[in-house]
């Protein structure tokens, strides 16, 4: 009995109790139930709770959490449980979660994993041990807190529309996902197929989220033209791999542009065989202008200035658009030497400064619409009216009106509508 009384007592001296123990003195319960002579019959220490440590904040992705405590050290006999509480409150009036009859963990530690708890919520935790019917005491309890969840709207296809159309680059837009929690790095995948069942996808490719509400990327492989072709989007958050539902599918018609096959208009017919000696170098849509640079237009190897009554044209800035299935091209906003950029007038006007009577056939009166496929050049000289010309053109860089554009990226997102903002700017060369 020495033997038994000298162990519990080191045991208990080691979790720092205060009670006074010898060989020769009887244990002082903590807690117990006398036998039916009267004597003490078992005595525990308190649990220690050891993890998660007090206070810890808890991603709602690390659930479930798994509640730790050091062994509490009994006189009993018996095999020792325990019995594990979660509450919302210190006072434990509202526990949402309980569990008894947790067997003893080896190694001198125990160990809970408790259900899935409710997000952004503060909880409390504690726990005691039971031998038979002797409860002992509980130890104090500690918090954690979980998270709020992370929660991804699949997003918006914007752009080509519902069985809309697209050629050159295929520029797909989305509408950015709507976000819940702490998100932190967006991924975009953007999938393209030849059916609605996406069995055979033929392009995929993830772009981080844009500025501006709305996430854009080029098709890069060749897609056929005349062929109908399904498009999909869902986003991602790259450090927890927490993904969205897919979007809905868009489809659109792809049609291939070829300026030998295009009608250009109220300029020489031949446009599309002539050479290429110059190239776009960035498109830049604002509410006030279409800024179109090219590598030609400034420094000694500039484009030579062509005779215009009694000055000079440098450059013709044109535009295509695909009606019907047709490609249509005119190049009509005239630039000299050094004009402005923004000369090119308002986006919104399109069809009331570029293409305003019959001169322009199928393009008079046409207006593009937002994200319209649609191409954009220039030409050597004045092309208007089969004028004065070097025969030269720049690239045809197709994309869709309201973009921006770059050798290098290729057209990017959307500005927001630019159709119906006012602006100040003079108009393009007058009419005539």
């Amino acid at each position: 009995m020495k033997t038994k009384f000298a162990t519990v007592c080191a045991a208990l001296a080691v979790m720092a109790l205060t009670t006074a123990c010898s060989s020769n003195a009887p244990l002082q319960p903590t807690a117990g139930a006398a036998s039916s002579g009267g004597a003490a019959t078992t005595s525990s220490t308190v649990p220690k709770l050891t993890s998660p440590a007090d206070g810890a904040q808890i991603p709602h992705l690390s659930q479930p959490v798994t509640l730790t405590i050091e062994n509490a050290v009994s006189t009993s006999s018996t095999p020792q449980t325990y019995t594990f509480e979660v509450a919302t409150d210190s006072g434990f009036t509202n526990i949402v979660y309980s569990k008894s009859g947790v067997p003893a963990g080896s190694g001198g530690q125990t160990s809970l994993t408790i259900d899935k708890r409710a997000p952004a919520t503060a909880y409390y935790w504690r726990a005691r041990d039971v031998n038979g019917v002797t409860v002992g005491p509980t130890a104090a309890a500690r918090t954690f807190t979980i998270g709020p969840e992370i929660i991804l709207q699949a997003p918006v296809p914007v752009s080509p529309a519902l069985t809309g159309s697209a050629t050159g680059r295929a520029n797909l837009t989305v509408a950015n996902a709507q976000t819940t929690g702490p998100v932190t790095q967006l991924l975009y995948q953007f999938d393209v197929s030849d059916s609605s069942s996406f069995g055979n996808i033929l392009f995929t490719t993830k772009v981080p989220e844009q500025a501006g509400g709305r996430t854009s990327t080029g098709v890069t492989i060749n897609l056929k033209g005349s062929t109908v072709y399904y498009w999909r989007v869902q986003v991602s958050d790259a450090p927890t791999g927490i993904t969205s539902a897919f979007s809905n599918v868009f489809s659109f018609t792809f049609i291939s542009f070829d300026p030998l096959k295009a009608i250009f208009v109220d300029n020489p017919p031949d446009v599309g065989s002539w050479p290429q000696t110059a190239t776009i170098t960035s498109i830049n849509f604002t509410s006030n202008a279409m800024l179109v640079d090219f590598d030609r237009r400034d420094g000694p190897g500039r484009w030579p200035d062509a005779g215009f009554g009694s000055g000079s044209i440098e450059y013709t800035l044109g535009m295509c658009f695909n009606l019907s299935n047709q490609w249509y091209c005119s190049a009509v906003i005239q630039f000299w030497n050094g004009r402005d950029l923004a000369a090119s007038g308002l986006p919104s006007e399109v069809a009331i400064n570029w293409y305003y009577d019959s001169r322009w056939g199928a393009m008079q009166g046409h207006q593009p619409a937002q994200g319209e496929q649609i191409a954009m050049w220039v030409g050597s000289g004045n092309l208007r009216d089969s004028g004065n010309t070097y025969r030269e053109r720049s690239d045809f860089v197709v994309m869709p009106f309201g973009g921006n554009y770059t050798p290098a990226t290729g057209a990017t997102a959307l500005r927001p509508s630019l159709l119906s903002r006012p602006g100040s700017l003079p108009r393009p060369i007058g009419k005539r």
